[in-house]
């Protein structure tokens, strides 16, 4: 049953709120019933928009060019382009034009394990060397060895780059079309000025660029990682080996324990197309890339580039936000587009870089994936756009590792279940790094939180019973089986840590951190849920016990939550994590009553009070999403603004530092270590701030600022599997269709709202009208007047004044 909760088109309902005087806030029911409630939660502003005709999906993406006026002389600030399998950075003047080349697949998964043959390499021996504080044998085992016995790999590898040289540009101008990821331009050189378009196909590992006119003396080449970077040699992978066929050229190469790679190109142009394949042996590699390259040039360019085009527009054909602000919208589209860029099922799924590795150097963190918040913020934005095939590339890995993390879980803990690692690669690979945030216990919950998400957008009852509920499943036996039970009567977690506090010193060792109670309630809520849906009771009774008798949440006496007990968080930090209980694990919301909002008051005040100056750009990501679901509506779009400000690269690209040296943070220098989450999680960020689904209600627009006087979106999905469509003005919903994932009911308390329903029978329940919805189903609700149509109801939704100066 779906609950519209607020008047549609007038002032807020009544309630407590938060003390921000600008947002309201959404109130929890207290209601654990399996209800759905359409909550539409309107923002007043005092002027309206002049409205005008959104574009489609495309176009809108489309739009959004990013365009450099001068050559980006350096990797970082270069066009990235992929189609989830290959992956391609363009830059460079023209002397040479240069291409940083990747493929999924390719990682060396070697791995010195020597250091488990520790007789102390346990977590029965973790907490006794904690407890008796002997840190320096605590991190020579479980840090340090692994470090010396793998000072390299095991690690993500690339290809290297392709060249091309047109001759130095003395005029440049480039842009690259989100809609349909190709690149255009111009580049003027002393003896020519050539046109460029460029794009990685959308369904063929191919790269298609043409260059008209082709420079007369110069050829494409590859120069192979190898070639570029000493370190490489250290892991005694063989020599690539060139290969030249007439004008084809092959470079092939065969990682040692793992595939191997052939990059098969045409030298010479005025089109080129080169081809990137792997497999099993250097024969097979170089048969498919060969095959590929041949298919792609018998086609042609045109044709490839009219495949490629339409491919992204069904892309683009789901979900799209349409707001007043260019630079906010932009980061939607970009998040977006960057993980359609990098994953796809049936490919493994994108690292910290993607499939933009830094140039000629060995990844920063080996490319892994980093679970202590980096994988969770990069696929959270395929769940509000649809895209949960993208979600798949991670969940369908984590449901193929499960045999190895059961097998390190019995010789690590020795117990049943799951125990995942924070920094891992493929098929479970561990690789080193700080052991107190590797062997922390929430990495597991917020691992499952993601299977529980996909389950929770799909609603998929088939998905659930083969992924979903066997990776959470498997994560709360874990829970159960390391969880001591001590004399207060109350299970506690014997040594963890809350990542990322004090890094890797000892005192970021701790017993009981807020973050594992925290998903380790919520994890069984979703063991509780996920049999419900299936018929199952295998492990409920055990987790409804099991959360009865956790230790509860640390908290001040000024009711602040705590990293654990008797130690508040003392310094600003670019990881929330004692606030999980509030978001992403959302046990704490507020509507969930006088208790939980005044926790959540004193907890925000508290993490205010330290600054922002160790906040990182993914924090501003995380927070976000994180102000979105509390309401706080000028809150998120602050953290969007401050991070599209001071942690963007001129081609949008998230770094990991300040690289201005603003003096807004301590995170600055010329290090500039892309990586991706940022950029994915800011997705994430806006479609929350536009529509939420969380505790079996749906919001629309709860957290607008205040200054946007319109916006709309098309088909963004939620909780429940609904797709939502909606469009905002005058201070709130204007125009709201919802199409039903799951047979559920949509009950509308509008009171005497003048609004008209469309879709449904709609009969009065006292002051509620309520409708009965089949699967896939529709009811439309609208301001009386508004027109049937989205497109004409959002006719402007992308304009208005947006400043913040004058009284509207």
């Amino acid at each position: 049953m779906l609950r519209c909760l607020s008047p549609f088109f007038g002032s807020f309902i009544t309630g407590v709120a938060l003390d921000e005087e600008d947002d309201p806030m959404p109130r929890r029911s207290g209601s654990q019933n399996a209800k759905a409630a359409l909550l539409l939660f309107l923002v007043p502003v005092i002027e309206a928009a002049c409205l005008g005709g959104p574009p489609g999906p495309c176009d809108t993406a489309s739009a959004h060019r990013i365009v450099h006026r001068h050559p980006p002389l350096r990797w970082e600030h270069g066009f990235p382009l992929g189609n989830g399998a290959i992956g391609v950075m363009l830059w460079g003047d023209g002397g040479p034009l240069a291409l940083t080349l990747d493929k999924d697949d390719l990682w060396d998964l070697r791995a010195n394990t020597d250091y488990l043959s520790n007789p102390d390499f346990n977590y029965a021996s973790l907490v006794r060397l904690v407890s008796e504080r002997r840190f320096a044998e605590v991190d020579e085992v479980f840090e340090e060895r692994q470090r010396r016995d793998n000072p390299i790999g095991p690690t993500k590898i690339s290809i290297g780059r392709a060249e091309l040289d047109l001759g130095k540009a003395v005029r440049y101008q480039c842009g690259l079309a989100l809609g349909i990821a190709t690149l255009e331009g111009t580049i003027e050189t002393a003896a020519a000025t050539h046109q460029l378009q460029a794009f990685v196909h959308r369904r063929k590992n191919v790269f298609c660029l043409r260059i008209s006119p082709a420079p007369a003396a110069a050829s494409l080449r590859v120069v192979p990682l190898a070639e570029m970077n000493a370190k490489l040699a250290e892991l005694r992978h063989p020599q690539p080996q060139l290969q030249t066929e007439g004008d084809l050229r092959v470079l092939v190469q065969s990682i040692p324990g793992g595939p191997s790679y052939a990059v098969a190109w045409n030298s010479v142009g005025p089109d080129y197309f080169l081809a990137i394949e792997s497999g099993p042996s250097i024969a097979e590699a170089e048969a498919k890339a060969k095959a590929v390259r041949t298919e792609a040039a018998a086609q042609g360019f045109d044709a490839l580039r009219a495949e490629h085009v339409e491919a992204w527009k069904s892309v683009w054909a789901g979900a799209a936000v349409f707001l007043p602000e260019p630079r906010i919208e932009f980061l939607w589209y970009f998040g977006q587009y960057l993980l359609a860029s990098s994953a796809r099922r049936g490919s493994l799924p994108p690292g910290l870089q993607g499939l933009w590795p830094m140039d000629g150097v060995m990844p920063p963190w080996r490319g892994d994936y980093h679970a202590d918040m980096n994988v969770q913020e990069t696929f959270w934005p395929a769940c509000a756009a649809g895209r949960l095939d993208l979600l798949d590339s991670w969940c369908d890995l984590m449901k193929q590792s499960i045999p190895a993390a059961q097998q390190f879980t019995r010789r690590f803990f020795g117990t049943e279940g799951t125990f995942w690692m924070s920094a891992t690669l493929p098929g479970y690979t561990v690789v080193p790094g700080w052991h107190t945030v590797q062997f922390a216990w929430s990495h597991s919950g917020w691992l499952g939180w993601l299977a529980w998400l996909r389950w929770r957008y799909s609603m998929d009852p088939q998905w659930l019973e083969d992924t979903g509920y066997p990776l959470v499943a498997e994560v709360f036996k874990f829970y159960r089986a390391n969880l001591k039970e001590e004399s207060d009567g109350r299970l506690h977690i014997p040594v963890s840590s809350s990542p990322e506090y004090r890094e890797n010193r000892p005192e970021a060792w701790c017993k009981d951190p807020n973050i594992d109670i925290a998903l380790i309630r919520r994890c069984c809520d979703w063991v509780v849920e996920m049999e419900r849906a299936l018929g199952k009771k295998e492990l409920t009774a055990s987790a409804e016990q099991l959360r009865a008798k956790l230790v509860p949440y640390h908290l001040t006496g000024s009711k602040e939550l705590c990293l654990w007990a008797g130690k508040p968080l003392d310094e600003s930090h670019r990881h929330p994590s004692h606030l999980m209980a509030i978001h992403p694990a959302m046990d704490l919301t507020v509507e969930g009553g006088p208790d939980s909002l005044a926790i959540i008051q004193a907890s925000l005040d508290q993490f205010f009070s330290l600054g922002q100056y160790r906040w990182a750009g993914h924090t501003y990501a995380q927070m976000a999403s994180f102000g979105a679901v509390l309401g706080r509506g000028e809150f998120a779009y602050d953290c969007l603004l401050h991070l599209s400000e001071y942690w963007l690269g001129p081609n949008g690209l998230h770094f990991n530092r300040d690289f201005r040296n603003t003096g807004v943070t301590c995170f600055r220098g010329d290090s500039l270590q892309f990586t991706m989450e940022a950029n994915c999680g800011a997705s994430a960020g806006i479609s929350d701030m536009l529509l939420q689904g969380w505790n079996d209600r749906l919001r629309v627009f709860p957290a607008m600022p205040r200054h946007w006087p319109s916006a709309a979106f098309r088909d963004l999905l939620t909780e429940g599997a609904f797709r939502v469509s909606a469009v905002y003005g005058e201070g709130g919903a204007r125009w709201v269709k919802v199409v039903a994932g799951v047979d559920r009911r949509l009950r509308n308390p509008f009171g005497q709202q003048e609004i008209e329903i469309t879709g449904g029978n709609a009969r009065s329940e006292g002051e509620d009208l309520v409708a009965d919805l089949a699967k896939g189903q529709e009811i439309l609700l609208r301001r009386k007047g508004e027109p049937a149509r989205f497109e004409e109801a959002a006719d402007g939704a992308r304009q208005g004044d947006t400043s913040r100066i004058g009284l509207r």
